[in-house]
Formats: structure tokens, sequence, C-alpha cells
């Protein structure tokens, strides 16, 4: 069986351009379960979370009007890896089936 550099490095980038839009339509979906929602409302408190299965941006209102925010950059990286191995990894698995 000879293995084509070629067609494994197209592959390679289609999942990972794949997984990216996944990444950011899951992170989307968290923000759309948040803004607005009665659910999430407490005495008008302003609480946002962003990240799954890691939270990785957090932002909460103290003082108002100007909200706290931080960055948890290992869990953004984190959410990112797993987020290309599964795409990534369903993706080769089922080229490879066809």
């Amino acid at each position: 069986m000879r293995i084509n550099k070629g067609e494994t490095y197209r592959k390679l980038l289609v999942g990972t351009i794949l997984s990216v839009l996944v990444f950011f339509s899951i992170s989307f979906v968290t923000v759309l379960t948040q803004i607005n929602s009665p659910l999430h409302r407490i005495n008008d408190y302003y609480e946002l979370k962003i990240g799954f299965p890691f939270e990785y941006y957090h932002e909460f209102m103290v003082d108002s009007p100007i909200p706290n925010s931080g960055w948890n950059i290992n869990n953004l990286i984190l959410d990112c890896v797993i987020s290309w191995i599964l795409v990534t990894g369903l993706y080769l698995i089922m080229k490879r089936n066809k």
C-alpha cells in the first residue's frame, strides 16, 4: 500500500478546517445559551461563561458598567486540541472507510 503525502496533507488540512468550524460553533452555542436568558439572570447579576467541555472565558459584572473578565489559556488550548483530535480523527476514519 503506497501512501500519497499530498492526499494525506489535504485530508489533514480539511480535517483542521472542519475542527475550527466545530470549535467556533460550540463556542457560539455556549454564548447563545447564556445571552439574555432568564435562567442565567439572578437579580441583574450578569455572568458569561464560554467553553465546552472546559470554560476558557469568564465575564461577570461586579461594578456597573465595567465588566470583569478573564481568559484561561490552558483551557482554551485544551478545548482546541480536543476539538481537533475528535473532528480530524472522525474525518480521517470516514475517509478511510470510503
